[in-house]
């Protein structure tokens, strides 16, 4: 038995999540603080705006509640509002890699729950198999 949903929400975050680590190299060259990577800042911008419609898209293909996203999802509206890279305080440099961190485990978290249930899925699907299987064998179906 095949969810033909579950395999598209996987294979969209497991997407999303390799942009979203694409994007993080972005950050972390302009943020290296070289004066030739003025022009990776304006890449960084224009990116984060493709980021974020393709985070939008994603919650809106999982069907992640408007309300849910602002609470869940605090760290990854946090990176997408950075307007300046350059210039930042150390502690706002700290804070910033912690909602790195932080988006990782929300993502990641969304992408571990659906290979659960397509675990399960496939596992309630060899039982019924087997027990189909059996019950042919048997006579009784």
């Amino acid at each position: 038995m095949i969810d033909k949903k579950l395999e598209e929400n996987i294979k969209n975050t497991k997407r999303f999540l390799e942009f979203w680590s694409k994007f993080q190299e972005l950050y972390r060259i302009v943020i290296s603080g070289s004066p030739s990577l003025k022009d990776k800042e304006e890449d960084f911008t224009s990116t984060r705006t493709l980021v974020n419609t393709r985070f939008q898209e994603l919650m809106d293909s999982l069907g992640v509640s408007h309300g849910e996203r602002l609470k869940r999802a605090i760290p990854i509206y946090e990176i997408l509002s950075i307007e300046n890279l350059y210039n930042m305080s150390d502690e706002k440099l700290k804070k910033i890699e912690d909602h790195w961190t932080d988006s990782y485990i929300f993502l990641s978290s969304i992408l571990d729950r659906f290979q659960k249930k397509k675990k399960r899925i496939e596992d309630y699907s060899k039982v019924m198999f087997v027990t189909k299987s059996f019950l042919r064998r048997m006579k009784l179906v």
